[in-house]
């Protein structure tokens, strides 16, 4: 049977349905609606692996990409509509470690405070925080005590009544040992006994939907809005984020890097001596690789530094400027596999299924980026003039209420609403 080939691409006319992971031709992506102050939003936070992408997809119809190892795969922060079993709609945020496997700590803070402050901006408040746990780590390492600190520094000690502490994946491990790291989790001080005494809450998310029930329902019945640290400094204080709480925990965990690499270089200096007295050159080779790869990391460091010097308005267009080379790299790839499939024979039918299949999964993917990148910076605001609610858009810059003989528009200046007279 004649195969025809597959018509040029055109990204517009696929869009990402999200009850299912399927992408339709020309039909629009279903009416989801972005958060309004009203709504309930809750953030969900956690180390890579710790099960926050999972925790989500319990409550959401779309398909989510859930990482099955410990690697990230959450590398931005999402905003998914999720329906409780009530049918109350509301929003929960994923969001990416401080352990990310591809993204400094830099970059990562730069993307939950860009988002953070955006949402704020637009009176978007968080009605809690569930921090995520894997009770089968036996320790908490390096990697967890720091992504701790940085939770604890983006919240702040007096929104800390607001957080849900909650272990995860108890099936993977003996009853016993679970309730014995649990046991140390509540007691340590310098892991979850400080939040505990600041009015944290511990849940065992031990029962799949039920028990995320339970932490979400918690949370929802207090009825209670929180102004996260971080959102407080950068939005109504005007802070960069270098002079945030997080901002300057990075800050601190950049000049540990930066002092030892000071010490290795320093050590490669005097064994660098050593090898040319006994003339060495085997050796000598392995050192100037060696100082080579301490001296990018220390270049990679000083520009995490670097990059903490930046505003508001900075980070919000610093964020544009990344989505724009994101979104035109998936662009190029799916051309790319377009072109390579139009030039495969129609006679090697195994290799042209396996490319039209990969195209497909490309075309999936650039649907869902876009569609992400639409409901991340998009919300729901009151017009002051007529009290009625209209999308705004956080990558414009003006818009206007589209209710009929009302004159009133809404302008962005210097990242803050400015309401006035459109006469």
């Amino acid at each position: 049977m004649q195969r025809s080939r597959p018509p040029p691409y055109q990204p517009e006319q696929y869009e990402y349905e999200e009850s299912s992971s399927v992408l339709k031709q020309n039909r629009p992506v279903q009416d989801n609606s972005p958060p309004t102050p009203e709504d309930v939003v809750i953030a969900v936070m956690g180390v890579t692996g710790s099960g926050k992408t999972t925790f989500i997809q319990q409550f959401c119809s779309q398909n989510l990409n859930i990482g099955h190892g410990l690697e990230s795969c959450t590398n931005k922060v999402d905003v998914i509509p999720c329906i409780m079993p009530n049918g109350q709609r509301i929003f929960l945020i994923d969001t990416p470690g401080f352990d990310d496997t591809y993204r400094s700590d830099t970059d990562i803070l730069g993307e939950i405070a860009d988002w953070l402050a955006q949402s704020y901006q637009f009176k978007i408040r968080l009605t809690g925080i569930v921090y995520l746990h894997r009770i089968t780590d036996v320790r908490v390492g390096g990697q967890g005590m720091k992504n701790l600190r940085m939770f604890r520094k983006v919240c702040g000690e007096k929104n800390l009544s607001s957080v849900i502490l909650a272990t995860t994946m108890w099936s993977l491990c003996p009853p016993s040992d679970a309730a014995k790291r649990e046991e140390q989790l509540t007691n340590n001080s310098d892991l979850w006994k400080f939040l505990v005494g600041k009015g944290a809450r511990i849940f065992r998310h031990d029962r799949g939907e039920e028990s995320g029930q339970e932490i979400l329902d918690y949370l929802v019945s207090r009825a209670r809005k929180v102004t996260l640290d971080i959102q407080h400094e950068m939005v109504d204080q005007g802070k960069n984020l270098s002079e945030t709480s997080a901002g300057q925990e990075v800050q601190a965990e950049i000049e540990k890097i930066k002092e030892a690499h000071r010490k290795e270089m320093q050590e490669i200096r005097e064994d660098m001596e050593e090898a040319i007295r006994s003339k060495d050159t085997e050796r000598q080779e392995e050192l100037r690789q060696y100082r080579a790869t301490v001296d990018k990391q220390m270049r990679e460091a000083q520009q995490q530094a670097k990059q903490l010097e930046v505003s508001r308005e900075q980070l919000r267009q610093q964020m544009k400027e990344e989505h724009s080379r994101e979104m035109a790299n998936l662009r190029s790839e799916v051309e790319r596999r377009q072109q390579e499939l139009e030039r495969t024979s129609k006679q090697d039918a195994e290799r042209y299924e396996r490319l039209q299949q990969e195209l497909t999964s490309m075309k999936d993917r650039e649907a869902r980026y876009r569609l992400k990148e639409a409901h991340r910076y998009k919300f729901k605001y009151s017009c002051p003039g007529c009290r009625q609610q209209y999308l705004f858009n956080t990558r414009q810059q003006t818009l206007k209420c589209s209710t009929a003989r009302c004159e009133m528009s809404s302008n962005v200046a210097g990242g803050e609403m400015d309401y006035e007279n459109s006469d």
